[in-house]
Order: C-alpha cells, then structure tokens, then sequence
C-alpha cells in the first residue's frame, strides 16, 4: 500500500507547516517562478517546470552576516550569528535537492561551515517529482532522475488520485499530517524522459585540455555576468568583508560571488592567477567536472538546465560537454 494525500487535502497541511515553520515555496513573481517565505498558501504554485532560482539561498543566502565583533571597555566579543527557527522547503525538484547534497559535501566537510550546519540542521526538504522535463535537463545523465527521492526528507509525486507520499528520514516522517493521509493501492507513474550528454570518463578527458586554447574561444562569447553562478544550484563561490558598524563594533558578511569574476582570485600582491577570461571560464567546468569530483567523487553538476536558459550568450553547457567528449577522446 502507499500512503497518499488528496489535492484537497495539501493546502492544509502546508498551512499547518506556515503556521508551525518557516515555510519556504515557489510562487510567480511576474512570470519567474522564485520561492519565497509564505504567508498565504494559496499562493503556492505547483504546475511549473522549475524554479528560476534554486532554493539553495534559503541554505546559503545570497548575503548573510556572519557574526558582530564589538571592542568595549578593553574586551573583545564576538557575537555570532544564530540560526533560531526550523523551515521547511516545500515543491523543490529532485535535483534541487540533489544539489544541496552537493553543498553538503563542501560545507558540511571538515571543519563545517558552522552556519550553514545550522540553516540545514533546521531545515526540512519536500519535494515534487517532476510531472515534464525542461527541454535544458540532462539530469539522469548526471546520476539524478525526475522522480529521484534520495536527497529529499520527503518527496510527493502528482498522480491522479492525489500526491503519492515517499517519507525518506525520521525529519520527514515528523513532518507527516497523519490525519489527512490516507492507504491506496496507486502506483508510481513513469517519470518523464529525459535528455542524455556524454559524461563518461569525463575527468579523464578534461586532465588533457587544461592548455587547449578552446576555452580562449570560449570565453571570447562571455560577459563574465555570473548569471550561471548564480542560478546553478550547486556553485558556492562567496566573498567576505567587514563592515564597520558603530564606533568599536564590526560586522562581517558573507555574500555570494562567482569564480569568473575578475580578481576573485587575486593575491596580496596583485597576483592574478586567473587573469584572462578563458582561464576564468575554464574554472568553472573544471571545478564541476574534475576537481569536484577527485575530492568528492561526484560531479559538480546537477543537470537542471538553469545556465543554459539563463545565459545571454548561448554558452551550452550539453555543448560543452559533447566539445570534451569530442576534443579529449
């Protein structure tokens, strides 16, 4: 037997969770579909592809202060910044969720992003299985799948009953409104097919065209905007400064920037290791392709689809892909 939710029956659970949690959901802000903080659940949007951001700024948002450091009467505290309320993210893609296990990887490793530890200690991810793929998703070439509930707390697919209920952690299974559940014999409908890419032995073939002047090429089209940055859901480039706040007290933020940015890697000095736009976008694909992967053993990429709709110069990152495939053989 699986165990279902009604249509009928969703909007008052989500209203029990706003009103328990933060809620976290997609709504349409003028035609982009972005998830917000919810007051009103009606305002929730379920028949959409996906989001147009990643709900990962809810983890790790877009600026965010670190802690204060006050210098008073002759002493010194530091004041750190304390994550106080549990949230759930609800309507999040499989892999969207995918791509906050990635972030795990890099924040949660030791030593952990306190912080962030934090934000995802509290937080709780439910997701909806994808009903149509994006014509940009190359997801299952990457290991995801639009139904994939391996990194959800709890995923609901749309069937036409209701939503099917897959409750994958003890998080999860707190979460379940067991009054407005309900036993039925459904079964899961076929996911959605999906496009494929070309990523075998993709580390291997990257090793060899780190002086290949195709990335010069490349980087001849780009703006260096950092839209894919900022829309992957799995890219975690920040920067941090101090500010001064009052008279012996500072605070220090973090806020998100992008690999590709000119001086991101600049050193005391003035050293620029990265000071020419091709060696700035050969960055990006290498950190997703090969230096993500010998440290994590998993690729950096998700597969979604964001940067490819996003960038308003037409760099492909399936094209880029399929260029390895053909150049690195």
């Amino acid at each position: 037997m699986t165990q279902l939710i009604s249509k009928e029956n969703l909007l008052p659970w989500l209203s029990r969770l706003a009103r328990e949690k933060t809620l976290i959901a997609p709504i349409n802000v003028a035609g982009e579909i972005i998830f917000q903080q919810i007051s009103h659940v009606e305002e929730i949007v379920f028949d959409f592809n996906n989001s147009t951001l990643s709900p990962k700024e809810w983890l790790f948002p877009t600026t965010e202060t670190l802690f204060w450091v006050e210098r008073k009467d002759g002493q010194t505290e530091l004041m750190p910044t304390k994550v106080k309320q549990e949230t759930v993210i609800f309507g999040l893609r499989p892999c969207d969720a995918r791509g906050i296990a990635l972030l795990d990887k890099t924040f949660l490793d030791e030593p952990p992003d306190i912080l962030y530890r934090e934000h995802r200690d509290k937080t709780a991810l439910v997701g909806l299985s994808c009903t149509k793929a994006c014509p940009e998703c190359f997801c299952t070439s990457l290991g995801g799948a639009p139904n994939d509930h391996s990194y959800t707390d709890i995923l609901l697919t749309e069937a036409k009953e209701g939503y099917i209920v897959q409750a994958v952690t003890d998080k999860g299974k707190a979460l379940l409104p067991r009054d407005l559940l309900q036993e039925s014999e459904v079964t899961l409908p076929p996911a959605p097919s999906v496009s494929a890419v070309p990523v075998e032995r993709i580390e291997e073939k990257m090793g060899k065209l780190f002086d290949n002047p195709y990335w010069d090429r490349l980087a001849d089209r780009c703006l260096h905007c950092n839209i894919c940055a900022y829309v992957c859901p799995t890219c975690y480039c920040f920067d941090i400064r101090d500010y001064p706040i009052s008279d012996g007290k500072i605070e220090r933020i973090r806020s998100w920037d992008s690999c590709q940015s000119p001086g991101f890697t600049c050193q005391a000095g003035g050293i620029e290791p990265r000071s020419t736009k091709g060696a700035r976008l050969r960055q990006r694909f290498y950190h997703k392709f090969l230096y993500f992967p010998e440290r994590y053993r998993a690729i950096g990429c998700v597969g979604c689809g964001r940067c490819v709709r996003r960038c308003p110069v037409n760099i492909d990152i399936r094209e880029v892909i399929g260029d390895i495939e053909k150049i690195g053989v």
